[in-house]
């Protein structure tokens, strides 16, 4: 039986990296950079190039493992990769919240502190600060959904095509 889990990890990332190509063109990523203050997208995106790798290379255990009509490629070791795979999606997901909740801290921490009603000036400042915590909040809750589902898809393609 020939497996086809590798081919359609490829598929997978290679229309990852075609939907990701126009955000990048239209400077989605260097808006998303500049918003954050946090850096947190930065962490969602190394948790995101690790866990593509891993399920690449345990896509290429499974695969191996029907080319050669034999089940000893996706053992234990594969299965933990796969767990960890699991975790990282998760991992995002929770990282995406956190920056949810420190954008939203980062927003109230300017309502809250000295503004002056009279001045122009400190309006200003503070709607700048308020934009930048709520811009902060949804680029990482954005982030860890999408970077999640994505990974959940290509883990999925793993377990339809795993040999118990």
């Amino acid at each position: 039986m020939i497996r086809k889990t590798l081919p359609r990890w490829w598929l997978i990332t290679v229309i990852t990296l075609s939907g990701a190509f126009p955000l990048w063109q239209y400077g989605v990523f260097s808006d998303i950079y500049n918003a954050d203050v946090t850096g947190i997208h930065l962490v969602i995106y190394a948790v995101f190039l690790l866990a593509t790798v891993l399920t690449g290379f345990a896509a290429w255990r499974t695969n191996l493992s029907g080319s050669r009509g034999q089940t000893g490629h996706f053992n234990k070791t594969t299965q933990k990769i796969v767990d960890v795979c699991w975790f990282c999606s998760e991992t995002m997901m929770t990282l995406g919240l956190i920056g949810t909740i420190a954008g939203m801290i980062y927003l109230f921490s300017m309502i809250f502190g000295d503004i002056d009603p009279s001045s122009p000036e400190s309006l200003k400042e503070a709607l700048g600060h308020m934009a930048r915590g709520l811009s902060t909040a949804m680029y990482t809750t954005i982030c860890g959904m999408v970077g999640a589902l994505i990974i959940k898809v290509q883990l999925m393609n793993i377990e339809f095509d795993k040999v118990d």
